[in-house]
Formats: structure tokens, sequence, C-alpha cells
């Protein structure tokens, strides 16, 4: 092996999503080649993903999917997706096709929350000195779903089973009290009432919309204005949730992503809604104010420095950490 290629190795990627199953090979920060597959059934769309896989050579892969699915190497469900509400996914094996593509290389395989934290936390760490990294990073996805991936300790989290913090309970704004049911919530922990996905995610929204007299469309979404109080609604969700967060984990950065994120208003008023709920109980989520006051760190929740791209680069700093753990041997 040159020594480029021992420094730059060949890393494959294929981020497994609801919509589409995207697929990439780099070499260091040079995309080789990459392709997106629309989500149909398992088997077809994993066909695909191989036969992509086999026109290129790789070292090293990395593998994230939707979920919820079996990351625990003992299990004898491991790479499958279980309950799922996307149609004919139940039970799928996701990981197995791929891996028989090429066996003999290292692979990391996680959530597609997961995934993408570690491409953030990997990206924000890049320009700082040892001194002063990162050791945690959050990533929320708020789009159809509501999804959070951890990492802690430099390591993605993983337990009993993935992090499903989307579906942490909120304290509802006054006017969100009468919400109708959350149309997906008989798969869903408290049956998505007062929950972070039951009341900010695009389908909630549209649903909620739709009681009120729209289509329910969710592409309606884009039309409503900054002043309508369905984002003052994501905002108290997702801020509750970024609260449990630091809260609990003491993450140090949590990054906020997905197509909801795209409404610009949301940032800032989660931010703020944050800063009311800590009533400045976390000293290390504020910087002084002038005047002698304090806010909230503007660079404790921030949006995704990989926007759309977060999930498949995840998948390749999953293949990367692989192919150094198995170089360290």
């Amino acid at each position: 092996m040159s020594a480029d290629a021992a420094k730059h190795p060949l890393i494959a990627g294929v981020e497994g999503g609801g919509t589409s199953f995207r697929c990439i090979v780099v070499r260091g920060d040079v995309v080789v080649d990459r392709r997106s597959i629309p989500t149909a059934g398992p088997e077809e769309t994993l066909r695909e993903v191989c036969e992509f896989l086999s026109g290129h050579e790789y070292d090293a892969i990395g593998i994230s999917t939707f979920g919820p699915v079996d990351l625990k190497a003992s299990s004898p469900s491991y790479g499958k997706i279980m309950n799922t509400p996307k149609e004919g996914w139940s039970r799928a094996d996701v990981l197995s096709p791929i891996l028989a593509v090429r066996n003999d290389v290292p692979y990391g395989f996680d959530t597609d929350v997961n995934a993408p934290a570690l491409a953030e936390f990997e990206r924000h760490n890049a320009p700082l000195p040892p001194s002063d990294r990162l050791t945690s990073l959050a990533y929320v996805t708020v789009g159809t779903g509501v999804g959070a991936g951890l990492v802690v300790n430099s390591s993605p989290v993983r337990g009993l089973m993935h992090p499903e913090a989307g579906h942490v309970p909120v304290i509802p704004l006054p006017a969100d009290a009468d919400a109708p049911p959350y149309p997906w919530g008989a798969r869903t922990p408290f049956r998505g009432q007062n929950t972070v996905e039951g009341t900010a995610s695009s389908v909630a929204l549209a649903h909620r919309l739709k009681a009120e007299g729209g289509t329910g469309d969710r592409d309606a979404l884009a039309g409503l204005p900054d002043e309508h109080a369905a984002w003052d609604t994501v905002a108290n969700a997702l801020a509750c949730m970024c609260v449990t967060l630091i809260l609990t984990v003491s993450v140090e950065k949590i990054v906020l992503g997905g197509g909801i994120m795209q409404r610009k208003v949301v940032l800032p008023s989660v931010r703020q809604r944050v800063e009311e709920m800590l009533n400045g109980y976390v000293p290390a989520a504020l910087r002084e104010t002038e005047g002698g006051g304090s806010a909230l760190r503007e660079d404790l929740i921030v949006e995704s420095v990989w926007g759309d791209d977060a999930g498949i680069f995840g998948t390749v700093a999953l293949g990367k950490r692989a192919w150094q753990e198995r170089t360290k041997l």
C-alpha cells in the first residue's frame, strides 16, 4: 500500500433513509462517486445499493439507517430494522447484504442520527487544538420525524438501544393544550401526545393545521408566515428537548438540522426559549452581556455545518473510524 493510500484510504458510505438510500465513495476530501437511490422495498433498494458498491474498491465502509434498528452485535436481530412505520421495512436486514459485497473490510454501523452527529462532532473539532476540542455533541434532525444522535466521550452513544430523544415529553404552550392527537402516535411513546416529535415534526404540524381548516399537506408549511403560531410551537418543543439534553447529558454543543430548521426564525426562538427555561441554572451555558447581564451562548445551539450532507458524510466518518481501529492492530 502506498503512503498516500494509507493516509487517505478509500471509504464507502451508505445512508439508509425513508425517502432515499444515499451511497458515496471518498478518498480524503475528494468524492470519487455518489448516488441516490429512491427507497422502495428492502430487496429492490438494497440490491441497487450493492450494485453501486460492487462497482468500486474501498478499504472501509460506514453504514447508517433509519430505525429503530438493532445495533447490538451479539443480538440475533443485529443489523435489522425493528418495528417501523415504513411499510415493508420492519425486520428488514439492512446490514448483511451490504457487508457481503466486501466481507474483508472494516465497517462502522449506526443510526441515521448518530452518524451525522459524528460528522458534526468531527467537523467542529477539526480546526481546534486538542485542549479546546469538544467531547460531546447532540445532533437533532427535525423533519417528518424528530431524532437525536449523541456523541459522548467522543463516541456515538448506544446502550439499551440508540437514543430516541425525539419522543421525550415537552411542556406545551397554553395555545397547544388542545392540539389534535399525533397521527403516528399509535407506534410511539406517550402516543405522541405532548412529545417533541408529536408537536414539532412536519407530520404533526400539518395534522394540526388540517384540524384548524388547512389542507393537511406538509408542503403547505413552506407558505406559513414567520409570525404564525406554529413556529412558536416548534421552538418550544425543541427548546424542551435541548434543555433535557443539557441537564441530563451535559452536552457541549447541540446542532439542529432537518427540513423544519430551514425556517430561519426557529433557531433564534429556540435559543431564547432555552435561556428562559434554564433560568440561569447552568452558568457554562451563558455569556456575559454589556451592562453585566448574561445570555445564552450562541455557540451552544447552532445550525448544521454539513446541511443536507450531514448524514452521508456521517457514514464516511463511521467508515474512517473503523479503518483507524483496524490499522491500529
